[in-house]
């Protein structure tokens, strides 16, 4: 294990929250300035403890992990699109079945 590498089991053990003495939750950060960051936070809302695990990234790295961001929200908002527009089509088939069933007794009658 490199200098750089941290044990984040035996850090989150050892790592309690100085106010509180709780322990430290592991949270990865997603938005566009630090993006696929690690680092942990106290639970404790009036504490504020707050410290990174992962060292600054370089910025190709940093371009690649925000290109990669863009795309699964896009994804996620095609995903999200599609099944709007799947509960759409059983919603119309449903209520074509039973105008045709409607249709289908009203003419043996």
């Amino acid at each position: 294990m490199s200098s750089m590498e941290i044990n984040v089991g035996n850090f989150l053990e050892d790592n309690r929250c100085v106010v509180c003495s709780g322990r430290n939750e592991l949270h990865m950060s997603w938005t566009p300035l630090d993006p696929g960051m690690r680092f942990v936070v106290c639970p404790n809302d009036q504490c504020k403890d707050f410290a990174w695990l992962d060292p600054p990234m370089c910025d190709r790295a940093m371009q690649i992990m925000l290109r990669l961001l863009r795309m699964r929200n896009n994804m996620e908002k095609e995903i999200l699109t599609r099944k709007k527009r799947e509960r759409m089509l059983w919603t119309t088939l449903g209520t074509n079945w039973v105008l045709f069933v409607i249709l289908l007794f009203s003419q043996k009658m």
